[in-house]
């Protein structure tokens, strides 16, 4: 199995990647993701004048195996503007790969066992439109290491937590196939024999409990069952540091550039746990029938809510189609459903969205767009104007950088998308 070529980077993947020792190391189903408002913004610091560059919002994927080297959880963590906190955003190790012509559908779990990390890593990107600056798949001695700054945290799981272990059955035993004329004698074989980790209900968990926890897999078992323990698992580590861990506890060091990417996977999670920690966990649906001809326990991203999310809190590792018109969304209305079919909307003609805010303040009537590139103007009347409504056009005199217009949601959008919820007919080619 290889990665999408177009996906390689301009970088040296060797150096995304990152060895991880055993003293600084370290959801998804029907995969339900809440639909409530992020507390804060990757691009909060871009302030409404403008004149400003996007601000650095680092990410680093962490994936989990365990002994047989399965993939059991895949997490993004997304640094804060300040350089501590930020958000951990989960989802199901059966996401669908994109895939070139006539390769069948796989899953990103599939890819480490088939082609390793580097292959995954870039499958992971093409399936978020994120660059990574650091990645790892590591293993629960190995997590343990840094969850070792954490305190306990709480959980709550909705069924068991189960784990299948490979043992060799008596060593005597052999198995016999036929292979056409000939019979061929095979070695004993492993076999899964099925642990209980912990039961249903309320848990308390030390760190190398939480490590056991997400390395868990039961043979046969679907994404959607693993789904809730592995947000719980998270959401108890985010109330667990609160407002963060002291810089001592989270053995971390003072930022002494702004933008600085920690050098490898511990340190990089260590530094989330230092600040207020924001959970998400992204919607998937289960593909069956032609979208999945093999029968795998695969799923579907709503790519609409990721470009959402990560345009919201990773801003600066979002990977936009080169040459495209690039729009900044400003809300007021604090909910998700609104920013979410806005992102679809603007998709729908074109336009790559590299920023989303969600802001406080008095909501206005009318939507306005703020403009640096005049050919936002040029597809007003026949492009935005069909999809969001009506539209007050004004040239903005500071532009941000890397953002051709800022769109402010106002009350005219919900009143246009509840008279008119179908998208018009276009000839304009979404953005991938």
């Amino acid at each position: 199995m290889t990665a999408i070529p177009k996906r390689q980077r301009r970088r040296l993947v060797a150096a995304a990647l990152c060895g991880v020792g055993a003293a600084c190391l370290l959801p998804i189903g029907v995969v339900l993701g809440a639909r409530s408002l992020l507390d804060s913004s990757g691009g909060q610091n871009v302030d409404s004048s403008g004149a400003l560059k996007i601000p650095a919002t680092p990410a680093a994927l962490l994936a989990t195996i365990n002994d047989v080297n399965d993939v059991t959880s895949l997490t993004a963590f997304v640094l804060n503007t300040s350089g501590v906190g930020g958000t951990i955003i989960s989802f199901p190790v059966g996401t669908r790969a994109d895939i070139i012509a006539n390769q069948n559908p796989h899953r990103l779990g599939d890819t480490y066992a088939q082609a390793g990390l580097e292959a995954m890593l870039l499958d992971v990107e093409g399936a978020l439109d994120v660059t990574f600056s650091v990645a790892a798949a590591i293993s629960a001695n190995d997590l343990t290491g840094v969850f070792s700054v954490l305190p306990s945290i709480n959980v709550n799981f909705d069924i068991p937590v189960i784990t299948s272990n490979y043992v060799m059955p008596d060593p005597a035993s052999t198995t016999t196939v036929k292979l056409r004329a000939n019979e061929t004698t095979l070695p004993p074989q492993p076999v899964p024999v099925d642990n209980d980790v912990f039961g249903a209900g309320e848990q308390v968990l030390t760190p190398d409990q939480i490590s056991s926890v997400l390395v868990s897999k039961r043979v046969g078992e679907f994404e959607y069952e693993r789904s809730p323990r592995v947000k719980s698992v998270w959401n108890g580590i985010a109330a667990a540091v609160g407002q963060g861990l002291a810089p001592e506890q989270a053995q971390i060091t003072p930022i002494t550039a702004p933008g600085e990417i920690p050098a490898d996977i511990g340190s990089f999670m260590r530094r989330v746990f230092a600040g207020p920690i924001q959970v998400w966990q992204l919607s998937a649906q289960p593909l069956l029938g032609a979208d999945n001809p093999t029968g795998l326990d695969l799923y579907a991203l709503d790519k609409f809510e990721v470009l959402m999310i990560m345009a919201n809190v990773a801003p600066s590792s979002l990977s936009l189609p080169n040459g495209s018109l690039t729009v900044q969304i400003d809300s007021y209305f604090n909910d998700i459903n609104i920013t979410h079919e806005v992102v679809e909307r603007l998709n729908y003609i074109g336009l790559s969205v590299a920023l989303i805010r969600e802001l406080e303040g008095e909501i206005k009537q009318q939507t306005s767009i703020r403009y640096s590139d005049p050919a936002i103007v040029e597809i007003g009347k026949t492009g935005l104007e069909s999809v969001l409504g009506s539209i007050k056009f004004q040239m903005k005199k500071q532009p941000v950088q890397g953002i051709s217009a800022q769109i402010v949601i106002g009350k005219d959008f919900v009143d246009f998308i509840t008279a008119n919820p179908e998208l018009p007919a276009t000839t304009v080619a979404p953005s991938e």
